[in-house]
C-alpha cells in the first residue's frame, strides 16, 4: 500500500490567512503608488490637450490623504482651490473635460487614468510583491 506525506501545510495555511489580512500599511503604499503614476499623468495629458492657459488648473491637480470608505480605501485625484478669477479648478476642468457650447471636449483626465493605468496598475504590484517578499512568499 502506498504512503502519502506532506510537510508544510500548517504553514502554508498560515500564510495564506496573512495574505488573505493584508495590513493597512501596504494597502495605502499601494494606493500612492498608484497615485505617484496617475496625478502626473492628468498634467502631462492636459498639458498636450492645451489645457494650460495659465497653468492654474493643472497646477492644482492634487491627491487626497487615503481615506476609507464603505467599499474599502481610496485616493481621489482632483484639482483643487480656485484661480485668479475665483472660478473653482475642478469647474474649469470640468468645462475642459466635457467642453461647452463653442468649445469642444478636451478629456485629459479620463484619457490619462485609461493610458496610465497599467503603469498604476504595475506600480501597486510591485508594492504588493514587496510585502509577499518580506513574508518569504
Amino acid at each position: 500500500m502506498a504512503k502519502m506525506t506532506t510537510s508544510g501545510i500548517a504553514e502554508f495555511g498560515v500564510s495564506m490567512a496573512e495574505i488573505a489580512e493584508i495590513p493597512d500599511s501596504v494597502l495605502d503604499g499601494m494606493l500612492t503608488a498608484q497615485a505617484d503614476v496617475i496625478e502626473p499623468a492628468q498634467r502631462a495629458k492636459g498639458r498636450s490637450y492645451g489645457v494650460h492657459l495659465t497653468g492654474v488648473t493643472l497646477a492644482s491637480i492634487k491627491r487626497s490623504a487615503v481615506k476609507r470608505g464603505k467599499d474599502g480605501k481610496y485616493i481621489i485625484i482632483m484639482p483643487q482651490g480656485t484661480n485668479a478669477d475665483g472660478n473653482r479648478n475642478a469647474e474649469v476642468a470640468f468645462v475642459n473635460e466635457y467642453g461647452k457650447r463653442g468649445q469642444a471636449p478636451r478629456p485629459f483626465i479620463r484619457d490619462a487614468n485609461e493610458t496610465s493605468s497599467d503603469q498604476a496598475a504595475e506600480a501597486a504590484a510591485k508594492k504588493y510583491d514587496q510585502w509577499l517578499n518580506s513574508k518569504n512568499l
